[in-house]
């Protein structure tokens, strides 16, 4: 430090030492301005201004370093070799040229300090090449531990400067000359204090030798021509920034224009924002100003993405709460800088627009439950996890029993008001954490997740029973409803969805055939049932292509005497392989087909034909019995079909009666009720077919236009001998005689029968009298009873002794 001090105190100029550093300073700040502005240009212009800031940089450091030398008294005769003092120029630009190729357009951080240590470089054989151009009269000694430390200290500074200089963030950018000043004072001084001459009157210096004095004029040229380069870069920066507020005050009037959020951004730092921004993250204009992006998008690197290409992200705003905002970046040019334009589109409401799309897509718009695609997502990913891993559920499906009835009753915005009720009540019961689905109609369908115990799972169903089960107060009018549930556990074997749902269908449907209200566990009995129901429907519809239907009829008796006053047709197949099967093989698969009406329609017409051949016979009385479908009866034109069969075939309306059941009107009250209604009026007979063995109310009575009761057979099987029969067969006789119904018994199958019954009803049915037979064993029948009265006047087919 003395030995510097020294050096700097004693045998230097001060005077020359600070003009030395004036040189430096006004010559880094003019090559800094100049090297900005040439980034600022393009094309032929950018290429001069650049030279001239490689020619200004290389002119400072070669013109602070001759300064210094002229400032140096070394106390004896001393000068300048002309042509190393040159080449140390020459030397110095190469040098820092190299450095700045290497650091220029380059976003690595240690290529620019790679660059700024080659600039270094280039000082410090400028430096030490000039230092060589100086010559004495005497001898040179080195003190090559202080020239290696402050070249060492040096380089790193100069590696500094450079990286500083490149750098966006204003208060980086701005300590860059200092630094660049810093190191080449730092090699400068070093270099001069590790110098030690020595006189020697031996030593001549060389005849060309330059005398200082000759010298300066040439360096103070140089010197200034480095000032007239620092005022020339001073107005080039102060035109660039008064034409850079310029632009950016034209942009951001532009941009109040855009109803996005805009930001103007110097690197990270904002410099300008419209009003949208400023709606938008709620932060005034002048506070935008001062933040930087960071502020407004924490964790989110702009630089990263692609320009021009929009990401999602979270604005900052004054209220705290983040803003979905998709960003735009996009690089521009103002006054010659590199400025970024980042672009805020709110997404607030697109979300929630999403988000209502998303509900009305996966929502029920009724209820508000789950709708059927949610919930065999749902299934499908808890299927493909148990086939994964063996995760457990149990599957519920419920449909509400008597809620047509409702419907009926209170109209449809009413059944709407019971379906959103029993929802509720459902989603009260399992939880919010239990997936509840309404699947459509009145089925619904629950998921209970990571249990598979049927016995749960059953429980379960039956809270859901009797939580429905409370009556429902919709408008003035109390609705009664049930449900029959369906459950499916689980399998142990992989299952697809729609395996799953069939499986729980089949309970569900079990449930409702034995008695409704119920919960019904699926079994693999119920998967072979419906295969062989599948199979019975597949070859219903062979038979009916191929015609292998009969109807059978069965004699309708006057119970006085015996003769045959009608039949009931009732259909029979006739399998190839196995004969002639009754009803009860396969009629409950027919009604719940589809064949039901066009078979129904055959029916109708084929008995009514055979009617008509036994009327033409000479039997002008004679009424043909035909049993309806529940799927002929919810047609709209069913009475227009009965009408047209009757057209067709001739027969009086008055010979035709057809038979309904309590369960087809229970669940088709309204249009049966119409129907029936219409068919009276044209004459055609009704039937209450199995009185008393459903569910039916005795208004139906009042209500609906029949004109005959069939006693169940259930009822006749023991009336001579259980007085509880005897009991129900007085009352239903006396209630048809108060109503003014005809009422005849089904299943008569003995004398005794025939006779307790003969003093109460006035016809009867059953074995007794004759099975089921085909037409024209039938009609044999009815002529041989028809001769036989022909020949004895007075007797009657079946003498009954009363």
């Amino acid at each position: 430090m003395n030995v510097i001090l020294n050096c700097l105190g004693v045998l230097n100029d001060p005077a020359l030492l600070a003009l030395a550093a004036a040189v430096c300073t006004l010559g880094v700040y003019g090559s800094f301005s100049v090297a900005r502005h040439a980034g600022r240009c393009e094309g032929q212009a950018r290429r001069k201004w650049a030279v001239l800031s490689l020619v200004t940089a290389g002119s400072t450091a070669w013109a602070t370093h001759m300064v210094a030398l002229l400032a140096f008294r070394p106390g004896m005769q001393s000068g300048f070799e002309p042509f190393t003092t040159v080449l140390s120029l020459v030397l110095a630009i190469a040098g820092i040229g190299l450095g700045l190729v290497l650091t220029l357009g380059r976003r690595e951080r240690w290529r620019r300090f790679a660059g700024g240590v080659v600039i270094g470089l280039g000082v410090t054989v400028l430096h030490y090449v000039g230092q060589a151009a100086y010559v004495v009269r005497g001898h040179v000694v080195w003190d090559h531990g202080l020239v290696a430390t402050t070249i060492l200290l040096s380089l790193p500074l100069f590696g500094l400067a450079t990286l500083a200089s490149v750098e966006r963030r204003r208060a980086i950018n701005l300590t860059g000359a200092p630094l660049l000043v810093l190191a080449i004072g730092v090699l400068h001084l070093g270099g001069m204090a590790a110098l030690r001459l020595e006189f020697d009157p031996r030593v001549a210096l060389p005849a060309w030798a330059v005398a200082p004095e000759h010298l300066a004029p040439v360096v103070a040229a140089v010197s200034f021509g480095l000032v007239l380069v620092a005022m020339t870069g001073l107005r080039l920066t102060l035109s660039a920034r008064r034409k850079l507020r310029t632009e950016r005050q034209r942009l951001g009037e532009l941009a109040n224009l855009a109803l996005e959020g805009l930001a103007i951004c110097e690197g990270e730092r904002i410099v300008g924002a419209n009003d949208s921004l400023s709606r938008l993250s709620g932060y005034p204009r002048e506070k935008l100003a001062a933040m930087t992006l960071q502020d407004l998008l924490p964790g989110v690197d702009l630089a990263s993405l692609p320009e021009r290409e929009e990401a999602d992200a979270a604005l900052a705003s004054a209220s705290g709460a983040p803003v979905p905002v998709r960003v735009l970046r996009s690089d521009v040019r103002l006054a010659g800088r590199p400025q970024t334009v980042v672009a805020f589109r709110d997404q607030s409401e697109r979300l929630r627009s999403e988000a209502r799309i998303r509900a009305l897509a996966f929502c029920d718009p009724l209820t508000g439950l789950a709708n059927r695609t949610r919930f065999h997502d749902a299934l499908g990913e808890l299927a493909a996890a148990s086939r994964a891993g063996g995760a457990s559920f149990s599957l519920l499906v419920l449909d509400l029993d008597g809620f047509k009835g409702v419907n009926d009753a209170v109209g449809h915005a009413g059944g709407d008001e019971v379906l959103r009720i029993v929802a509720a009540r459902m989603r009260e019961l399992v939880g919010p954490d239990r997936l509840l689905a309404r699947l459509g109609g009145d089925e619904f369908a629950l998921l209970i997740e990571g249990d598979a115990d049927p016995l749960r799972a059953c429980a379960v169903g039956r809270a859901i029973i009797e939580a429905i089960e409370a009556p429902i107060t919709v408008g003035h009018h109390a609705a009664h409803i049930s449900a029959s549930v369906g459950v499916m556990a689980s399998p142990a074997h992989p299952a697809g969805v729609a395996d799953l749902l069939t499986c729980a269908d089949l309970a569900l449907y079990d449930a409702k055939a034995n008695g409704r209200a119920r919960v019904r566990l699926f079994t693999p009995e119920l998967r072979r049932a419906s295969a062989e129901r599948r199979g019975v429907a597949d070859d219903l519809e062979t038979a009916w292509d191929e015609r292998h239907f009969e109807l059978y009829y069965q004699p309708q008796v006057r119970l006085a005497d015996g003769r045959i006053v009608g039949a009931e047709a009732l259909i029979r197949w006739n399998f190839p392989y196995m004969g002639v099967l009754a009803p009860a093989a396969f009629l409950s698969v027919l009604e719940a087909g589809h064949l039901a009406v066009p078979v129904g329609d055959w029916i109708l017409r084929t008995a009514c034909a055979a009617a008509v051949r036994l009327r033409g016979e000479g039997d002008r009385d004679f009424r043909i019995g035909v049993n309806l479908f529940a799927a002929q009866l919810r047609l709209p034109d069913f009475v227009e079909r009965v009408e047209a069969a009757l057209e067709a075939t001739g027969l009086p309306a008055g010979a035709l009666e057809l038979e309904i059941t309590e369960n087809i009107v229970l669940r088709n009250e309204r249009t049966v009720a119409s129907h029936l209604s219409r068919l009276r009026a044209m004459g055609v007979g009704i039937a209450f077919d199995d009185f008393g063995t459903g569910f039916a109310s005795l208004t139906m009575l009042k209500q609906l236009d029949i004109t005959r009761l069939k006693i169940d057979r259930s009822f006749v099987r023991d009336i001579e001998t259980d007085r509880k029969d005897q009991g129900i067969v007085d009352a239903v006789v006396r209630m048809a005689e108060g109503c003014g119904l005809e009422v005849i018994a089904e299943g008569i199958e003995t004398a005794e029968q025939a006779r307790y019954l003969a003093g109460r009803l006035a016809e009867g049915q059953g074995y007794l009298f004759g099975k089921p037979m085909p037409f024209e064993a039938f009609r044999a029948l009815h002529a041989s009873q028809r001769s036989a009265e022909d020949t004895a006047p007075g007797r009657g087919g079946l003498a009954i002794a009363c």
